[in-house]
């Protein structure tokens, strides 16, 4: 009788110790993916900040500083810098609402560079200033020149390219092994082009002259 119960007693013992190393996996599983989960979720929200920030930078570029195609010394500009303005604009904001506002600095986390490259355009060749001075005659398949005509001799059309390029916060340790996420800082690149006659061709309308009697 005394050993029935002693045996029923381990076993017992045995079940809690079971139950209790079950439970441990099982909430360092539910842990790894509460983590992995808010990971993703941050890394998602930067992406899509990123995206906000890149579109609104990229519409001020294009719309001023772009290369002169009469100044040989701007065909190649570069600019960088990060959104700190604006985390001043949302800190200024705030503080008029609340007194008790504390700053922060979530935008200037994001860094971007940005090149602008007055590209020119022929029948046959795309490329910048570099690239056609460096431009050599094409040979066929015997090793003939081709008729290809040479571009430096032949008018060009210009357009600018705008290349932006965001930078997004470094990744937050997730406490866990990620295999698939990005090596390095992840970004966020914007391309696009723009003719740059818009600023330095265009001329203002001129305005119509009122009808005769318009004003009688």
């Amino acid at each position: 009788m005394t050993q029935s119960r002693h045996n029923r007693t381990g076993f017992a013992l045995i079940e809690v110790l079971v139950a209790v190393l079950f439970m441990g996996v099982f909430m360092l599983a539910l842990l790894q993916v509460r983590n992995q989960t808010l990971h993703q979720f941050l890394r998602s929200d930067d992406q899509h900040t990123g995206a906000w920030l890149a579109e609104m930078k990229m519409a001020e570029l294009v719309s001023q500083n772009l290369p002169d195609p009469e100044d040989e010394e701007s065909w190649v500009l570069y600019e960088n810098g990060d959104f700190a303005e604006f985390d001043d604009r949302l800190n200024r904001v705030n503080e008029r609402i609340n007194e008790n506002w504390t700053e922060r600095t979530n935008f200037s986390k994001f860094e971007w560079e940005c090149t602008k490259e007055l590209i020119f355009i022929g029948p046959d060749f795309i490329g910048t200033q570099e690239d056609l001075d460096a431009w050599e005659q094409p040979l066929d398949e015997s090793g003939e020149p081709t008729d290809e005509a040479d571009p430096r001799e032949k008018a060009a059309a210009r357009v600018v390219r705008v290349t932006l390029t965001v930078f997004l916060p470094e990744p937050r340790p997730s406490g866990i092994a990620d295999e698939e996420a990005p090596q390095g800082r992840p970004t966020i690149k914007l391309v696009t082009y723009v003719d740059p006659a818009i600023l330095f061709e265009a001329e203002p309308a001129e305005e119509e002259a009122p009808a005769e009697g318009a004003g009688n």
